[in-house]
């Protein structure tokens, strides 16, 4: 049971299912069936997510036929068990750090003669999310960016200091945990800070994006935040990118052993 090579990029929630952008989205079948043949030529790993929700497990596409896909069993028997019973898999993958996101149903479990998988229908649409200059990076718990938002039109004004849990060159997420003060969706919040590991702080303004419900790695229940960089001021960009190559070198240097 092929796992698929891992992506070095961070694996989206199932939540990011209900951004619309109809500019990356894709209904041509030989454009769908060609990036599906690039994640089998590139072995790329699949995150599924069973009915779009966050339970999700690792695979693989092994083939493409005519009308249909094969898809690799989970190692987890249990993961399969609930596939089987799912009404659609929402699937997360990567290709050259383009974010692809499709859905496919109807799966119906093989395991005669040839490879033992999943067989479903080829998805009538697909996302491709061209947008590499907004390479998002999980950022390490060790060496983290940490943001001030100012809540101005709460009662009473607050000032939060959070640690940022994602980064890329459009903005940030941070998860509010129950009893903090939450934003308002869409609002622009000016002020605020944006501190970055041997750096020096950059003052901008924050919009509010999306919210949604998160749980930490630790099990934590949060409300994730997305916020996006409203007025970045001059040089700042090139510091965020300066912080994401670095940590993206140093992760990439402890996977050849030249790290410890």
């Amino acid at each position: 049971m092929a796992e698929g090579i891992p992506s070095d990029a961070p694996e989206p929630s199932a939540h990011e299912a209900t951004e619309q952008d109809d500019r990356f989205l894709l209904t041509n079948p030989r454009q769908i069936r060609q990036l599906l043949q690039a994640l089998i030529n590139q072995r790329s790993q699949i995150s599924a997510h069973v009915g779009g929700r966050d339970q999700s497990f690792s695979t693989a596409l092994l083939e493409l036929d005519e009308d249909s896909l094969l898809l690799d069993l989970s190692i987890n028997e249990a993961n399969n068990r609930i596939a089987e019973q799912a009404e659609y898999l929402l699937c997360f993958a990567q290709l050259d750090r383009v974010r692809l996101r499709f859905r496919i149903a109807d799966l119906e479990r093989v395991d005669g003669d040839g490879t033992p998988g999943f067989r479903a229908p080829l998805p009538d649409s697909l996302y491709y999310l061209q947008r590499r200059e907004h390479f998002r990076l999980e950022t390490p718990i060790t060496e983290s960016p940490m943001c001030v938002l100012r809540l101005d039109d709460a009662s009473p004004p607050t000032e939060l200091v959070l640690r940022v849990i994602d980064i890329s060159g459009g903005g940030v997420a941070v998860a509010l945990v129950p009893g903090q003060p939450v934003p308002e969706q869409r609002h622009s919040y000016p002020r605020c800070v944006l501190q970055l590991p041997d750096a020096d702080a950059i003052k901008l303004t924050l919009q509010v994006c999306n919210m949604y419900p998160h749980k930490l790695a630790n099990g934590q229940d949060t409300l994730r935040v997305g916020l996006r960089f409203a007025d970045l001021p001059r040089g700042a960009d090139a510091a965020i990118q300066r912080y994401i190559f670095r940590i993206e070198r140093q992760r990439s240097a402890r996977k050849s052993g030249m790290l410890s």
